[in-house]
């Protein structure tokens, strides 16, 4: 592991495994999450490709945000700071982005240096949009209504934070939360016990102003910016990524291809590490023989 300088001095925590010429590969995990939450997907591709993840500002062991703040455009531009620093010149990488991890993606369309060093993309659990709760995306609903929801959601999600960690002994409260919204029915109890772990360790600022900041971005209308191959994974009994979401990303792709997982749960880098590294890998073959 090593830590990068962001644009505005954030270090960011960043590891990277896998033979230096194999195909790049950059993970980009999802909101309270780190690094650990790609389970066994790092290892598996690591054996032919180039991997590189890294933890968001604010999360994991990356440090706390400085002036750039949690603005989605800032988890973007440090996207960009990580494919400039460990791509050499000329290599394009493939993302995956996890949950939140779509949307910055998504949001990095915007840095041409992003762009121009990346082959193609994997939505891993992912819609690409902001939401302010399941199913109920901010794009929907009239300004002002917009505003006081996004402020609501806000202060619950802080006081949730709060109460969580008081009450981390009342593990069965949290868990059943977590396979409820996040991994699914299937999901093993270790699963659970690492979302729920990680989430309620992340750093309380970090999580509340990178939540408001992600209630403020739509994807799916940037999603015209990504022309090159785009592979959506998604599990049936994700609550967070709705099947309209879906169709809206597809829609609005220039070139999109969706494999479903039935059954499965939000979390499906962790819960499903085989059968998601094996399709980045393919989609990654494919993209670079492209």
């Amino acid at each position: 592991m090593s830590s990068l300088p962001s644009f505005d001095g954030t270090p960011l925590a960043v590891t990277r495994t896998g033979p230096p010429d194999g195909s790049p590969v950059v993970l980009v995990h999802g909101l309270g999450m780190s690094t650990d939450s790609w389970g066994e997907v790092p290892a598996r591709l690591a054996e032919r490709h180039h991997v590189v993840r890294y933890d968001l500002r604010g999360h994991g062991r990356s440090g706390s945000a400085g002036p750039g703040g949690y603005e989605l455009q800032a988890h973007a531009r440090d996207l960009a700071e990580v494919l400039r620093s460990c791509l050499p010149d000329g290599r394009r990488a493939v993302l995956v982005g996890h949950s939140l991890g779509g949307g910055i993606i998504l949001a990095a369309a915007r840095e041409t240096d992003a762009l121009d060093r990346t082959a193609g993309v994997v939505f891993a659990g992912s819609g690409g949009s902001g939401v302010t709760a399941p199913g109920l995306p901010v794009r929907g609903l009239p300004p002002v209504l917009a505003h006081g929801v996004r402020g609501t959601w806000f202060g619950v999600l802080r006081a949730t934070t709060r109460l969580g960690r008081r009450i981390r002994s009342a593990q069965w409260v949290a868990d059943r939360m977590v396979r409820r919204i996040g991994v699914g029915p299937t999901a093993s109890q270790e699963v659970v016990a690492h979302v729920r772990d990680s989430f309620l360790t992340t750093r309380a600022p970090a999580l509340s102003a990178t939540t408001l900041a992600s209630l403020n971005h739509d994807g799916t209308r940037l999603a015209p910016s990504l022309a090159m191959p785009t592979l959506i994974l998604h599990g049936t009994h994700d609550p967070e990524v709705t099947e309209e979401e879906l169709r809206e990303l597809l829609d609005a792709l220039p070139d999109g291809e969706r494999v479903e997982y039935p059954d499965a749960g939000h979390m499906l880098p962790l819960a499903h590490p085989a059968e998601v590294a094996d399709q980045i890998a393919r989609w990654t073959r494919q993209v670079q023989a492209a």
